[in-house]
């Protein structure tokens, strides 16, 4: 009973907007997001609303807010009801006409309403009374009508507390939900593991994987730019001790990693030579090359030691880039029985990727086109949405192995003397 008050108490605690966490704020109209640290002494700005959020402090998430004098008001019910219809009516709309005719309202009477401080239920309210057509819709028609209208003349702020799967799903994301989700679980992610991450776009995945692992593993992000991505595990509130677990290394010194690497093929920074044609570096496919941001390797050397001497539970790579030259340099840090994910836009780079592991070893070996379509279900209008996203991508993954008798937790083979192989003392007398 304890633990379950306990509980409780934690959850109500987390669903309350405190000092100095992030919050989401969604507009309604545009779909347009934003992450905002609370408190804010300056004006918060979503295309077009403008207001002040510091009163949010001590209030829910998942709340609906009005913006009035850059003040939020909180929306207490829906301003219009849109009644749901429970079955087809068996009408159409075809014989009706439905443009600017059919309104009485012109546009200079609704900004002319919108002057005068007229709230938007009441915009609304007009706006059903002056359509000639809106008695003559569908049961259908009308809620779609009032749910458009109540969207431009009422936009709400919606409050959200941040999590993978919000960021995942707005428009700015590189990764879409169900990807997300088909890596990490392809990557047999759990608690206290260790895990390598190689992304270029954002930290989203990163985060992803941080947040399963927790404080009592590891995640190393191989980052592509000047300095590592942290935007999204800032925006999720993590714990210092949980952003201690977080470890970085560049991908230009990946190349320190290859056993054979000499030190004549090597810049004065420690770097592979690109003009080395034995060397393979990686290259972005589709999109010129970036350049290389001048980092210290002096400040990754503990990272290197870690890549150099522990063996990870799983190696991720999600990268515009050729993820090629990156699998062949991470292979062997990834432990026996390890898995090993590999996302690209481009079929013919998973497949020679899927041919370099499957000479090294490994088993459940798989090539998945990540098809996506998103479907519209509601009473009597289930159908496919017009317009989305289907592909998504390419995803390899296969497991590790290893020949010979290993010990738990070990990549050091057990030698195992055969009973029938006689002894080598044994052998020199027999042929004296």
């Amino acid at each position: 009973k304890q633990w379950y008050q306990r509980r409780v108490r934690d959850n109500l605690r987390m669903s309350i907007i405190s000092s100095g966490c992030h919050v989401v704020f969604l507009n309604s109209k545009t779909g347009e997001q934003k992450c905002v640290k609370l408190p804010r002494n300056s004006d918060v700005y979503i295309k077009p609303l403008a207001f002040q959020a510091d009163c949010l402090i001590g209030q829910r998430f998942g709340q609906k807010y009005q913006v009035v004098k850059h003040q939020l008001v909180k929306v207490e019910e829906p301003s219009a009801s849109v009644n749901e219809p429970s079955e087809h009516c068996g009408k159409t709309n075809e014989f009706i006409k439905d443009d600017s005719a059919t309104q009485i309202l012109s546009q200079n009477d609704i900004e002319e309403m919108k002057s005068k401080g007229i709230a938007g239920d009441e915009i609304v309210r007009n706006l059903v009374e002056n359509s000639t057509s809106f008695n003559v819709k569908t049961e259908f028609s009308k809620a779609k009508w009032l749910k458009k209208k109540i969207n431009k003349h009422q936009p709400n702020i919606i409050v959200r507390k941040p999590s993978i799967r919000l960021f995942a799903s707005s428009t700015v994301s590189k990764l879409r939900a169900d990807i997300l989700a088909k890596i990490v679980n392809n990557a047999n992610v759990w608690a206290g593991s260790k895990a390598i991450v190689v992304e270029c776009k954002d930290d989203l995945l990163t985060s992803a994987v941080s947040q399963r692992v927790g404080d009592k593993g590891t995640v190393l992000q191989v980052f592509e730019q000047k300095l590592p991505h942290i935007m999204y595990c800032k925006w999720l509130d993590f714990s210092k001790q949980h952003m201690d677990a977080l470890k970085y290394y560049p991908l230009k010194f990946l190349g320190k990693l290859r056993p054979n690497t000499e030190e004549d093929n090597s810049d004065g920074n420690g770097l592979a030579n690109p003009e080395d044609e034995s060397i393979k570096q990686p290259q972005e496919l589709g999109k010129r090359k970036r350049e290389s941001k001048p980092v210290n390797f002096e400040d990754y050397k503990t990272n290197y030691e870690l890549l150099k001497t522990e063996k990870f539970d799983s190696l991720i790579i999600s990268a515009f880039y050729d993820p090629y030259p990156v699998v062949e340099l991470l292979w062997d840090s990834l432990r026996s029985s390890g898995n090993l994910v590999v996302h690209t836009e481009y079929l013919s780079v998973v497949l020679q990727c899927a041919n370099f592991v499957n000479s090294k070893g490994c088993s459940e070996l798989s090539v998945v086109d990540q098809w996506f379509r998103e479907i519209q279900v509601l009473p009597g209008r289930t159908h496919p949405d017009m317009r989305m996203q289907t592909g998504g991508g390419f995803i390899l993954s296969c497991t590790k192995i290893c020949e010979g008798i290993y010990e738990h937790g070990s990549d050091v083979p057990i030698i195992i003397e055969s009973k029938d192989t006689p002894k080598a003392e044994e052998t020199k007398e027999s042929m004296h």
